[in-house]
């Protein structure tokens, strides 16, 4: 078994490999177990209709994330990837696309006080949803893609690592009444003003100061137009994740929203652990397409494991992590089973495997085509069904765009792969 092991770290980048999916597993469990533990005091405190508020002003500020991040955590990473240790480029690639991320945010701002003219929800939860989405655009500013495009993978672990878990503790213990709701975004704040601080302080060496200078505006629409693609890519999909929430509170109440909230994060468990294998691989197959193959069984290897712990958690575990009344929880448990191996293959024949060959706009015609599927499956099902039909209209969803990511890839392989 040792001299298996050894011989497996002893091939090129297999040890840097795995050194980089510890250090954003530590970040995924972190990130993943926080929001769990957390869930049965909010419930004591500010109780289950108001998870589900905040459950619908998360997923309008994810919007706004989704609009501030432009797809550049895997267009900057692949750039990153490639130029690999070229402080000046480098520099000037994250000049340009924090400078997007600047005007993107002012955007995203002066869109939000519009809608709020028009928007009842929106005006009446203005405070929420404002200090919600700053948090985002913090989060959004935070360089992460920089350093996993270094493949540096542990910067990413102590800048997100901290801030989250000073933001636990904060509302742990000094959130305590209905009406100390507001304080739950304020400490999301202050948590990822310390990550924001950390990834800054680590940035510094790879900067090259004289290639620091203004972005001109023309630049920052160049830079707009070329990774329009990646966008429509991210957005997408997001639009019709988020939707989820909006259409569930729409048709059925906070609580049926906060119970598709926690089942959707436990849910989340397994998507952020094939994430953070597709994360450690997507600049490694933009340098070097034909370790495709090696990272295909990985991630199906993955997902078949985290098949199998989902129905043991459905089977056997549900009782320690859902209040004995969620029945609606257990049985959106049941249907989520097959998740993992559906979104592994997604995320396999998509962004890691079009999207590392640059092929943004054939996945970004996938990308249109099954967000519409999605947004009248999600509609149609949430109406019948409420959260199960959520559920199932996301899922569905997830397996027409890996059909299409894969028919697709097919015609690339013959000549690329």
């Amino acid at each position: 078994m040792r001299k298996k092991l050894i011989k497996f770290l002893a091939v090129p980048g297999r040890q840097k490999i795995i050194e980089n999916f510890l250090s954003l597993g530590f970040v995924k469990i972190t990130t993943m177990l926080l929001p769990l533990l957390i869930i049965p005091h909010l419930m004591n405190t500010i109780g289950l209709e108001l998870i589900g508020l905040l459950a619908i002003v998360t997923a309008i500020s994810a919007y706004l994330n989704t609009l501030i991040d432009y797809g550049f955590s895997y267009t900057g990473t692949r750039e990153v990837s490639i130029n690999k240790f070229d402080n000046r480029k480098n520099t000037i690639l994250l000049m340009e696309i924090t400078t997007c991320k600047i005007y993107l945010s002012i955007s995203g701002i002066v869109l939000l006080i519009f809608l709020s003219a028009f928007i009842p929800f929106i005006r009446n939860n203005i405070l929420l949803i404002g200090l919600s989405s700053l948090n985002v655009m913090l989060l959004s500013l935070c360089p992460s893609w920089f350093f996993q495009g270094l493949e540096d993978m542990k910067k990413i672990a102590i800048g997100e690592v901290f801030g989250k878990i000073i933001s636990f503790f904060l509302i742990l213990f000094l959130v305590n009444n209905k009406e100390q709701i507001y304080l739950v975004p304020a400490f999301y704040i202050v948590g990822q003003l310390f990550s924001f601080f950390l990834y800054f302080v680590f940035v510094f060496k790879y900067l090259d100061f004289e290639s620091i200078q203004i972005v001109s505006l023309k630049r920052v629409v160049l830079k707009l137009k070329k990774d329009w693609s990646m966008f429509v890519n991210i957005l997408l999909p997001n639009f019709y994740n988020i939707y989820s929430y909006i259409v569930l509170g729409f048709f059925g109440t906070l609580a049926h929203v906060a119970i598709y909230d926690i089942a959707r994060k436990v849910m989340n468990i397994s998507e952020q652990a094939l994430g953070i294998i597709s994360k450690v691989y997507f600049p490694i197959l933009s340098r070097d397409i034909s370790k495709f193959k090696e990272f295909l069984k990985v991630i199906l290897l993955s997902s078949l494991v985290l098949f199998l712990l989902q129905i043991s958690l459905t089977l056997f575990g549900l009782k320690f992590i859902f209040h004995d009344n969620l029945n609606l929880a257990r049985s959106l448990m049941y249907i989520q089973t097959l998740a993992p191996i559906i979104y592994g293959l997604m995320i396999a024949y998509g962004i890691n495997l079009l999207g590392a060959l640059g092929e943004d706009k054939a996945l970004r015609n996938i990308t249109i085509i099954t967000s519409l599927i999605g947004f009248f499956m999600v509609s149609i099902l949430t109406y019948l069904y409420m959260a199960v039909g959520a559920l199932l209209g996301v899922m569905f969803t997830w397996l027409v765009r890996f059909v299409l990511c894969y028919l697709n890839s097919k015609k690339i392989d013959m000549v690329r792969v």
